[in-house]
């Protein structure tokens, strides 16, 4: 992992050693079903269509050989930007798709999270609105919002805050089925701008240490999950 600081005074933390540019714009989508999204603190400027987290050659090798893929580009500061990751897990879609849209399952891997609740979701079950709690301990007030979530079953899902704490919060993540269909490739696209009472040491950690964690979390999970329901795979 390295820091690289440019003229104007922006970082970008690279994980897994790729650099990662910054991007005018992010991501929105469409999608479905129940909910508990992995939203750690990140988010996303608006413009983005369904299949626009693109990953190069290099950062595919990367995530081939089982490394999570972490790119975050950040202010002077170290605490509000744009963020990639990328995770290959030996799971179908439907099984990462489902870990990631139930609260009791966002409890396994979200860290700190406190608190998850649907507080209200379309009749097709095409968006919902999730609450979320998160505690970091001590030294900060727990950072309480609330997001609109859209699905794509088994394909996407788009997040952006509605209320709550965070100045900006939007997202999505993106699910690519492999060749056989046994594994799937989880890319990751968002932008932060954190609680005004979140210190950058803390919003740093959430890029460099945090994601990371989730992401290796997230995979633990779902392939123990699939092992288990196919024993004789």
């Amino acid at each position: 992992m390295n820091d690289v600081a440019d003229g104007s005074g922006v970082c970008t933390i690279i994980i897994a050693g790729e650099l990662f540019r910054p991007r005018a714009a992010l991501m929105l989508m469409t999608a479905q079903r129940r909910i508990a999204i992995v939203c750690v603190a990140l988010g996303l400027g608006a413009g983005l269509h369904a299949g626009e987290i693109q990953l190069s050659e290099a950062e595919a090798r990367v995530v081939a050989k089982r490394e999570v893929l972490v790119r975050a580009t950040l202010d002077a500061n170290h605490r509000r930007g744009t963020v990639r990751a990328a995770v290959l897990i030996d799971a179908p879609p439907a099984v990462v798709y489902r870990a990631m849209t139930r609260c009791a399952d966002a409890f396994e891997f979200v860290p700190h999270l406190k608190a998850c609740r649907v507080r209200d979701s379309a009749p097709d079950a095409s968006w919902g609105i999730v609450e979320h709690e998160i505690d970091f301990g001590w030294y900060t007030p727990r950072i309480r919002w609330a997001f609109r979530a859209e699905f794509v079953p088994e394909k996407s899902i788009t997040f952006r805050q509605v209320s709550g704490d965070f100045k900006k919060n939007e997202g999505a993540w993106e699910f690519e089925a492999g060749a056989d269909g046994q594994n799937t490739l989880v890319k990751y696209q968002a932008a932060i701008d954190p609680p005004a009472f979140i210190p950058n040491w803390l919003a740093r950690t959430t890029y460099k240490r945090e994601l990371p964690q989730m992401l290796e979390d997230l995979r633990q999970l779902c392939e123990v999950r699939y092992k288990e329901s196919t024993p004789a795979r």
